[in-house]
């Protein structure tokens, strides 16, 4: 009987990890940027109705990249120090000129 009960705390211990790596992230957001001409829009949505938008410069000379390379870091940044890792990514282009990028945080608690 004895074994019957380390048995059953055995496969218990070992089964309760998996089912703590099976729970979804208890938060998310969701970047997603469109990078058109001269500017660069970023959405946050943090929920449905609780979306912030951030816009910066885009362009090809020395002050442009500057800004959009700080505009995504401020993003990326305070994402960071909230406790949100980068998940995933993806990107669909629009044309040669614009395109879409979207980018999924999630946090653990």
């Amino acid at each position: 009987m004895k074994n019957i009960f380390l048995l059953c705390a055995c496969l218990l211990a070992l089964a309760a990890p998996l089912r703590a790596a099976a729970v979804p992230p208890a938060d998310i957001v969701v970047v997603r940027a469109y990078e058109g001409m001269g500017r660069i829009t970023v959405i946050i949505t943090r929920g449905e109705g609780k979306s912030e938008k951030v816009t910066f410069d885009r362009g090809v000379s020395d002050k442009s990249l500057l800004a959009s390379s700080e505009g995504y870091y401020k993003v990326f940044q305070q994402l960071y120090q909230e406790g949100y890792a980068l998940q995933n990514s993806f990107a669909t282009p629009r044309d040669s000129e614009a395109g879409f990028t979207t980018f999924l945080f999630t946090k653990s608690h």
